[in-house]
């Protein structure tokens, strides 16, 4: 009976631990935010690649920093690249999950490398199918678009491959029930 109200108690230490750690890691992410925190070159570069994309699609877009302007049916509209847009938080969470995460250093930089990446592009077509829908639909419906379909959709892909990183490194997520 003792010894399993031991392993309880270290069961418990270790999920308040991994709830610290993660917390702690949440401070910077804050700090960020607050700061107004921009990396102007990475905005850049994704709006030259929507506007690539959407050019070799066939559109009419042009783009002026990381402003992309667009003509649909005698309509244009303005879209900003923001900082937000280039999934910089996503990638923070994920990151700060992958690394609260009991395993090595190594193991922790190789995957973050891969699924960081990955990240992008998922970013990269969650912009992109938002615009083209809002091309189908209406540009009145882009915020609709953007808000339902891909905000939370950005969450799922964050914690599947956070969930993936577990089972790469065979996290027994069933030892971890009290």
């Amino acid at each position: 009976m003792k010894k399993k109200v031991l392993e309880q108690r270290k069961k418990l230490i270790s999920i308040l631990w991994f709830i610290v750690k993660f917390n702690l890691l949440a401070i910077p992410l804050y700090i960020l935010i607050y700061l107004n925190f921009s990396l102007p070159s990475v905005q850049i570069f994704l709006t030259n690649m929507l506007t690539k994309t959407l050019q070799l699609m066939g559109y009419q877009v042009s783009s002026e920093g990381f402003l992309l302007t667009l003509l649909s049916n005698n309509e244009i509209m303005r879209i900003e690249i923001s900082m937000d847009c280039t999934g910089w938080k996503s990638m923070y969470l994920l990151a700060a999950l992958i690394f609260v995460t009991p395993s090595k250093l190594k193991k922790k930089t190789k995957f973050l490398v891969f699924s960081l990446v990955f990240l992008f592009f998922v970013n990269f077509i969650r912009i992109l199918t938002t615009i083209l829908l809002s091309f189908r639909f209406g540009f009145q419906y882009l915020d609709i678009i953007h808000t339902f379909l891909w905000r939370e959709g950005l969450i799922f892909v964050v914690i599947a491959l956070w969930y993936l990183w577990l089972r790469r490194i065979n996290y027994n997520i069933r030892k971890m029930k009290i």
